[in-house]
Order: C-alpha cells, then structure tokens, then sequence
C-alpha cells in the first residue's frame, strides 16, 4: 500500500548552510590540531631551552671558576717569580737586587743615621784556588756552607745577601756604636774562617770583611757599598783573614788602585812585564845550572817592579795569560843561545793553578817552544801544589801532555799547606821546590829543620832532585849541603838580573863557594 505523504525537500539555502557548517568545521579541526602542534612543538623546546640553560649556567660557573683558579695561579706565579726575583738562585739567601733595594729604603729613611746602619762587606779568600783545584762543584758547595754560616750568624734583624760570585755583603740594623759593630764583625770572621769538608777534605774557609757605616752626612747606597769595599780591598791588601772599617784616607787608595790598573794595562800591551831570571846552583858541580824566570814590571823610568806589585792586579784585569805569553817568548828567546852552547841546562818558570787547570800551559807551552825554537827538554814547569788535587787521573793526563813533549815537571812550594806526599809517587814528578819558609827557619827552628831534612830524605829515597829556595845566609846554605839538598837558589847566592849573561856568559859571576 503506497503512502500517500509526500518526501521532504532541501532547499538550495539549507545545502550552503550545511556545506559552511562543515568547512568551519574542518577549519576549527586544523585550527585545534594546529594550536596542539604549536603546543607540543612550544613544550619541546621549552624544554630544549630549559636544558641549554641550564647548561650554560654549568659552563658559565665551570668558565667562572676556571678563571678564578687561573688568576689564583697567576698570583701565585707572580709571588714566585717576585721571590726568585729577590732570591739567590744558589745559596737561598737575598741578591743583588734585594740588597739594593733594602739598603736604599733603609738610607732613604731621614733617621738611618740615627738607627745606625752598616754594610758589611765580606769575600772569601783564595776562592779562586777552590775551584781551579777541585772543581766548581766544590766551589759551589763552599758558597752554599759560607752563606749557611753567615745567616745563621748574624742578628734577626740583619740581611745577608750574595751580590755575585765569592762576595756576600750583610745590612746591620740598629748596629750601636763603632766598637759593637767590629766585635759583631770579628764574631763573624771567627765563625767563618773555619775549614769546610769538600770532597773528602778539611779545606781552608777564609774570608776578608770591609765595612762602612752611613755618616752623618747623607749619602747613597752606592756610596755605601763603595766606601764598604774600599774597606774590604784594605783587608786583603793588609793580609787577608781580618777586618777593616772605613777611613776617608782609603778613597786615596782607591785612586792610586785605579792609577795602578792604568798603568799595568798599558805596561801589558807594551811589553813592559819583563823577564829577569834567577840563577840555582848545582852542588855537584859547583856552578849555576839553572835559571827560574821571574816576571819584573819595568816601568816608564826604567824601574823594576816585582809581582808583589802587580801580580793581583794584572789577574783581577784578566791580563795574565796575554803577560805570560809575551814574557814567556822573551824569555825563551834570550835563553835558547845559552842552553845550545851548553852554558845553561834549563829554564824554569811558573805556571799559576788556573792557569794550569785550565790549559794555557798545555796548549801554549808546546806552541811557544815551536816558535821561539827552544828545546822542550831544558823548560821546566812549575806547578804548586795546590794546582794538582782536583783529580789526580785529570792531573795526571794534563801533565802528561807536557811531560810527552819533552817538558819536565817541578812540584813548587813544598812543604807548606798539604804536603800531599803520595803525589810524589801518583804523579810524573821530576823536581821538588823546598819552600823558602822552611829554609827561612832551619837556623833557629829545630822542627823546621827536622822537616826540611826528612823532605830531602823522603826526595833522595824516591830520586827525586830538589832545590832549596829563599836561601839567604851561608849558613843556611850549609845545613841544606849537609842534609843532602842537591840543588839551591836565594839572595846569598845571587838576586834576580834582567840578563842571564850575567852568570851564564863565559865570563860570568862564579857562584859563592860552600865552606868545608
């Protein structure tokens, strides 16, 4: 049965409404689906954000901290590098600079006068010798004993200071009077001039102290340290192991020492360090055999001067090896006719420890008697003692390079500072040198005498010749024949000349004859 109703019916308006209904629709769809995208991709990188912030935060405090560790680092460098600054590298104790630097704000303080304060001066003696014999090690070792002495010497409120080398110079602070501050000075010596242990030997640790107070007057730290080692140089010139104050009258030394150092340099470059020779006789024979070659500055107006003169001004101006040389081809030329005719059999010369040790005699001599044409078998070198106890396998290889070529080998100075007998039978020893303050003696010293006659006795059984030097009486000379001395050579057989024609010509000067 069909139904009679009819069906509905859309209207176009309707279709349009729907379809728009539909569109906001899906356009709300893609909007929330949208918004939920942005706010889970905005969460993400908050997140994200979160994360790189709290990392750099990390690297910020770890970089903060990096930096502050860094600059504390440079602090400290810097403190260090200031102590260094101020620092003795070798000895621990204060240099140069912080010397200099202390004294001067101690001189700028208006009272320093009234304060007191002192400079002290101090310079170990034959230092030098340390370390030509046994080494630089061992010379180190002595500045490290001599530095650790004096710190722990002086006052607290002193300071103690290496300013270079073998020199040390102490601030005293508050010193009182001039009489305190020598018994503070002497106190020092005594401490200081007692023997240190290098190598397995007692050596001699001496030193020499000037001193120089800040006067009334003001004056600076050079001034200071100036008068202080005028002082100083007065200590050594008067002896050594001792102690001088500041005088006025020592800026007059200090003039005529520069004049002296003048003169020497010139004298050096003009060939006026002249050889003059000292004749030694032969007992055997009777007559002069030999010849020691001693060094004389003649100066502008024909006058010699001996080496007590010059010597350690010619050494502290560097001028030794030059004057050596220039005396040495002098010599050797002047002797070389005497020992071809047979008149003269050698000539003997010095050689001084660090020249020795550090190889001008080696390298030299051979050269020089090449050129001047002088037989190497009438030299004889001269070498003390002290010169051959750095190493006796070294010392005993650098003699060997003179004894290979033809040079003969004498053992200066004995019987004075360590009498190292077993270098006689250790080394190619082939003359022994009696030192004159045993000879001085024998007369009147009966110890002097027992040892000169057991040396010549201790020679005689290793056939080793010796001659007798500094022998100035007859009497002398007799007791040496009589206890077998071969050889010997002073001022009452014969002063040094500037000519070996003197006694070497065929009309010489015959030596002074022995009684009995």
């Amino acid at each position: 049965m069909s139904s009679n109703l009819p069906e509905p019916s859309t209207s176009s308006s309707d279709s349009q409404l729907l379809e728009r209904l539909r569109r906001t629709e899906a356009r709300l769809e893609r909007e929330r689906r949208a918004r939920g995208e942005a706010e889970r991709l905005l969460e993400s990188k908050s997140l994200a954000l979160y994360e790189a912030n709290i990392a750099l935060s990390a690297l910020a405090a770890d970089l903060e901290q990096r930096v502050e560790d860094r600059t504390r680092e440079l602090s400290t460098e810097r403190q260090l590098a200031l102590q260094r600054a101020e620092i003795d590298a070798l000895t621990g104790i204060a240099n140069r600079a912080s010397f200099a630097r202390q004294l001067g704000a101690e001189l700028a303080d208006p009272n320093a006068t009234a304060k007191g304060v002192a400079v002290l001066l101090l310079d170990l003696d034959d230092f030098k010798t340390v370390n030509d014999t046994l080494g630089h090690a061992a010379g180190d070792a002595l500045l490290i004993e001599f530095a650790r002495r004096l710190a722990e010497t002086v006052r607290p409120r002193d300071l103690v200071a290496r300013l270079g080398g073998d020199e040390f110079a102490v601030i005293a602070r508050a010193v009182g009077s001039q009489r305190g501050l020598l018994h503070m000075a002497q106190r020092l010596l005594r401490t200081l001039c007692q023997p240190v242990t290098l190598n397995g030997r007692h050596v001699p640790c001496m030193c020499s102290i000037g001193i120089a107070e800040a006067g009334r007057e003001r004056c600076g730290a050079d001034d200071l340290l100036r008068d202080a080692d005028l002082a100083l140089y007065a200590s050594k010139r008067a002896g050594r192991a001792r102690v001088t104050s500041f005088e006025i009258a020592l800026r007059a030394d200090l003039e005529q020492r520069t004049a002296l150092e003048a003169q020497l340099r010139r004298a050096v470059a003009e060939d006026r360090i002249v050889p003059c020779y000292q004749p030694i006789l032969r007992l055997s024979s009777g007559r002069y055999a030999g010849a020691e070659l001693l060094a004389r500055w003649q100066t502008e107006d024909g006058e010699l001067r001996t080496p007590a003169v010059f010597l350690d001004a010619v050494e502290r101006l560097s001028l030794l090896d030059t004057m050596m040389e220039n005396m040495l081809r002098r010599a050797l030329r002047e002797a070389g006719p005497l020992v071809a005719e047979g008149r003269l059999d050698y000539l003997s010369i010095n050689v001084s420890p660090s020249q020795f040790n550090q190889g001008w005699a080696q390298s030299r001599l051979p050269a020089l008697l090449t050129e001047t044409g002088f037989p190497a078998q009438a030299l004889v070198v001269e070498i003390t003692e002290t010169a051959l106890l750095h190493d006796v396998g070294r010392t005993r290889a650098m003699l060997a390079a003179l004894t290979d070529g033809g040079m003969r080998i004498a053992l200066d100075d004995f019987g004075i500072g360590y009498s190292n007998f077993s270098l006689l039978r250790q080394l190619p020893i082939d003359l022994l040198k009696l030192d004159r303050t045993l000879i001085c003696d024998i007369e009147t010293d009966g110890q002097a005498r027992a040892l000169a006659e057991c040396i010549l006795e201790l020679a005689s059984r290793l056939s080793i010749p010796v001659v007798a030097e500094g022998v100035e009486s007859q009497a002398q000379a007799e007791l040496l024949a009589a206890a077998g001395c071969g050889a010997m050579q002073g001022y009452w057989l014969a002063r040094p000349q500037r000519e070996l024609s003197t006694w070497f010509a065929a009309e010489a000067v015959p030596p002074p004859r022995l009684r009995g």
